[in-house]
């Protein structure tokens, strides 16, 4: 099985610049909102000091998305103020440029490079959990082939790399899952079929 390392969370390792403390959303948020609750309350994004590891988002645009924010406890009830609006990215200075009162997630670059090289997707849902990490090849679901730190450029090219072609669920070496959909729905059902086969190979174990 899988050797999962329970990293220790030091913040968003990105540049960014905040050009508005609020931003404009439709009825998606709340959505994301109800499966972002649902990933924590499923042990699927499980809760630290600081927060939540996992980080959820919706495309709004080719290079443009919504994001948890950095250090999120999820809430069943929508708080914008847990979201932010990732307007753009510049590839020169390597800063994001928000919108919202809050800190964009540390896996904000994940999402980014993800959106912007496969446009037929339009969610991602990102989680931790250890079990699934675990029996990962016994489930048939692809895992990167070197562990990368959180929030950082090569962990982004290893999930990139990872998911060409019609792979739209991996895992990432010893940090954890990614699912990729057409839209939040999809993304999220498509975490919980892997859960439920888990729970399906546990259980006959």
């Amino acid at each position: 099985m899988e050797n999962i390392i329970t990293e220790l969370y030091q913040g968003v390792k990105f540049s960014h610049t905040q050009i508005s403390r609020s931003f404009h959303y439709d009825h998606r948020l709340e959505l994301l909102n109800r499966w972002v609750y649902l990933f924590t309350e499923l042990g699927l994004a499980p809760l630290h000091s600081s927060g939540a590891y996992g980080n959820q988002s919706y495309r709004t645009s080719d290079s443009s998305f919504v994001i948890t924010r950095s250090g999120m406890s999820p809430q069943n009830s929508l708080d914008v103020e847990n979201y932010v609006y990732i307007k753009g990215f510049d590839d020169i200075s390597g800063t994001f440029t928000t919108e919202g009162i809050s800190p964009p997630s540390s896996e904000s670059f994940l999402h980014y490079v993800l959106y912007k090289s496969k446009p037929h997707i339009h969610s991602i849902m990102h989680g931790h959990s250890s079990l699934l990490c675990s029996y990962a090849k016994h489930l048939k679901i692809p895992v990167t082939e070197h562990y990368h730190d959180y929030g950082t450029p090569e962990l982004a090219e290893a999930a990139l790399q990872i998911s060409e072609g019609p792979i739209d669920f991996f895992v990432l070496k010893d940090h954890g899952f990614v699912a990729l959909g057409k839209d939040i729905k999809t993304a999220g059902e498509l975490t919980l079929d892997y859960y439920l086969k888990l729970i399906t190979l546990l259980r006959n174990n």
